[in-house]
């Protein structure tokens, strides 16, 4: 997909090459107009941010990364052997880690932070250390820690997730390309649509995109950063978080339901919450004109030029 990203490497202290993508409109305002800086969801990489970034490019800097082992930021053999071995790491606060290496690799100073489902985690988790480049934030479909149990199957998540995506994975390694083809199949869509898993105004193309990038990933490693997001919990920042934020939930989110985000806004002292009706955890796939005035609007109450 091109949107206009240059894309770099960048290596970690302990030796991961992250993919590192970057587009900077050619007069870019950067006081009036913050970087936006995107957190994926583990179910997406850059591609799911397609209608933002359309969206937003002629006036903002756009920068993300691939996580360590995934999409473009996947192990070499030899990093994948450590990775085995656990002396690399890829635990939220790992990932961190690296956020906080690609604002630094690129002089970011002031940004708004977007984060989807494992990006929402991970902002909370960056404002730690980095609360003072935080312009703003935008969380879509995110918990603020604990995730794996706050799904609809709540603490049996730990037993249930696991199962599923140790299955998941044996089928991805072995009939991936088929598997893509299914899932991303008109019939297949049609009938998430059908019966409520995704909502009935997702793009399709954009969501075959989705469904390809993913299935082309390590599912070993996948699964252990999944499981490693119930070991994280960043709530005991919310209440001294005062960055102005933007919360968007789906009322048929089953992975990270909108109560979370209402406990998010409840607790945050400058946030806002907006629940979209029939969205699901995809709502960046779903809902991308509503999500992009939403973003602009926000953007217009809360956000000023810097000094």
């Amino acid at each position: 997909m091109a949107l206009g990203f240059t894309r770099s490497t960048l290596t970690t202290d302990d030796g991961v090459d992250l993919a590192v993508f970057v587009h900077t409109p050619a007069d870019w305002d950067r006081a009036r107009f913050p970087t936006l800086f995107l957190s994926n969801g583990l179910g997406g990489n850059l591609v799911t941010w397609k209608h933002l970034v359309e969206h937003f490019r002629d006036t903002h800097q756009v920068v993300t990364w691939d996580y360590r082992g995934l999409y473009e930021s996947s192990f070499s053999p030899a990093m994948k052997a450590r990775y085995r071995s656990g002396d690399l790491k890829v635990d939220l606060p790992t990932h961190a880690r690296d956020a906080i290496a690609v604002l630094d690799h690129l002089a970011i100073d002031r940004a708004v932070f977007f984060g989807w489902s494992m990006g929402v985690q991970l902002n909370f988790e960056l404002a730690r250390t980095r609360r003072q480049v935080m312009a703003g934030l935008v969380q879509i479909c995110g918990a603020a820690g604990k995730s794996i149990t706050t799904t609809v199957f709540g603490k049996a998540g730990l037993a249930v997730i696991p199962t599923v995506m140790d299955s998941f994975r044996f089928a991805a390694e072995r009939f991936a390309p088929t598997l893509s083809k299914m899932m991303g199949s008109p019939l297949a869509l049609q009938f998430a649509k059908g019966v409520g898993i995704v909502a009935p105004t997702l793009d399709t193309d954009l969501a075959r995109l989705v469904v390809d990038s993913y299935m082309r990933q390590d599912f070993e490693v996948y699964n252990t950063i999944l499981m490693s997001l119930a070991a994280h919990d960043a709530t005991d920042l919310l209440a001294t978080l005062d960055v102005p934020t933007l919360i968007i939930a789906g009322t048929r989110d089953v992975m990270t339901p909108s109560a979370l985000s209402r406990q998010i806004a409840d607790t945050m002292p400058d946030a806002e919450l907006i629940t979209l009706d029939g969205g699901t955890h995809y709502i960046p796939v779903e809902f991308p004109d509503r999500l992009n005035q939403l973003v602009a609007d926000f953007f217009a109450r809360k956000l000023t030029p810097s000094a």
